[in-house]
């Protein structure tokens, strides 16, 4: 291969230039982060270690927070990002409470009516936004205020339940019952809302069909 050759090989087209800078962006950075943290609060939950499980989930929620400002305020959003940053949101929070309810040697667990009940309505959400675009080719089906709140909800009590089993155990036991009702109360009515949602948007399309 002479030199040409190699420095042509070597320097990406201008094509794929843009593409690999909105890959390269501080968001997806912060995303990927967050998806290799889950071992090691997977590994520290199920070691008892839950003081340092906490710091993991405290800090990945943060981290949420801030790349999600970060894509916004910079104009930083990007479709490798729309995938990496749910992605990293939804196994965590699978882990935690797979974690948080099933593992029989941590003290202070999550009801295990209150995990399927939140796994439930996922699944649920997932049907109808399949149903949605399929029938009616809606391709966005964005979280109400609803389930805004039951996310953040969702976050609190998982966050309380590890901090339950460590330190902050005086803190956090006395607010777990409290939590937990708040967690499941928002998780139904979001998934009402969602129904509705879905079945007003379906009604529409064979009224003007």
């Amino acid at each position: 291969m002479n030199g040409d050759e190699l420095h042509g090989a070597a320097t990406p087209s201008p094509s794929t230039q843009p593409r690999r800078r909105r890959f390269l962006t501080i968001p997806n950075f912060i995303s990927v982060g967050r998806l290799g943290c889950i071992p090691f609060f997977v590994a520290a939950a199920l070691t008892g270690h839950h003081n340092l499980a906490f710091t993991f989930f405290v800090t990945a929620g943060v981290s949420d927070i801030f790349d999600g400002w970060i894509a916004r305020r910079f104009n930083q959003k990007s479709s490798i990002g729309a995938v990496l940053d749910p992605a990293a949101d939804k196994i965590m929070m699978f882990s935690a409470y797979i974690i948080y309810t099933l593992v029989s040697a941590i003290g202070h667990r999550l009801p295990i009516w209150l995990t399927i009940t939140i796994f439930m309505r996922d699944l649920m959400i997932t049907f109808f936004a399949y149903m949605l675009y399929t029938r009616i080719q809606v391709r966005r089906f964005p979280p109400s205020l609803a389930g805004k709140t039951s996310t953040v909800i969702q976050v609190i009590t998982l966050s309380a339940v590890i901090a339950a089993n460590g330190t902050f155990a005086p803190i956090a036991l006395p607010l777990l019952p409290i939590l937990i009702l708040l967690a499941l109360g928002m998780t139904l009515f979001s998934g009402l809302g969602y129904l509705r949602r879905g079945r007003l948007l379906l009604d529409e399309q064979l009224a003007t069909g």
